[in-house]
């Protein structure tokens, strides 16, 4: 296995002109997703790597990067290109992963990705999905949440039930809790700092943070 690497950042076709954490403070590596190239360009980005079938790219804009390295893959496939994306990043043993995407597009696509999500978040890879005012990700046992007082958590389970017991600087706290599946309960919760804690005892959840 390759040796362990900082930052993936996944710049795919929505990715907004802003983003939480600023592009500016990017610190990794920068993965052009397919057509993202072309929001890369835009934002004068810096691409480590082009990945995709690249069907809906502007070849003009792809020949602007010959040096770049590139995985190209065959338009009929099983997987998505952020898929593609985040299977090459953990084959590199890239540690933290972002996914740069609006969430805007296609639904079925924006469902896919909270699956991909999924699959990294239980090989223990540290992902997430930022667009311009949002962030979520899957809580681990323990978690740190860094964000403004006043912005909203909102908590979603994906299993049966999700067993929580004990939080900080929340609104309404975690203490003792349990969520349910296809339960709304854990929505528009509010920081009360700029760091909270939250401790998850058992459950898959999903956790989306909203600048307000």
């Amino acid at each position: 296995m390759p040796p362990a690497k900082s930052h993936a950042w996944l710049i795919t076709n929505h990715a907004p002109t802003q983003i939480v954490s600023g592009y500016d403070s990017i610190t990794g590596d920068i993965i052009a997703v397919d057509k993202g190239l072309e929001k890369v360009h835009l934002l004068r980005l810096s691409p480590a790597l082009i990945i995709g079938d690249l069907d809906s790219l502007d070849p003009n804009i792809l020949r602007l990067y010959p040096d770049v390295p590139l995985v190209r893959h065959q338009s009929e496939k099983n997987e998505t290109d952020t898929e593609l994306a985040i299977t090459w990043c953990i084959r590199q043993n890239y540690q933290n992963i972002v996914i740069c995407n609006d969430m805007q597009g296609r639904f079925d696509h924006s469902a896919a990705i909270v699956q991909n999500l999924i699959a990294a978040h239980k090989q223990g890879i540290d992902i997430r999905v930022e667009s311009e005012r949002q962030s979520f990700f899957f809580l681990n046992p323990e978690t740190s949440i860094s964000a403004q007082a006043g912005d909203l958590l909102s908590l979603i389970s994906y299993s049966k039930e999700s067993h929580f017991t004990g939080s900080t600087a929340l609104k309404y706290p975690l203490t003792d809790l349990i969520l349910h599946q296809h339960q709304s309960r854990g929505i528009s919760n509010v920081l009360l700092a700029e760091q909270s804690e939250i401790q998850l005892k058992s459950g898959l959840v999903l956790a989306i943070v909203t600048k307000v």
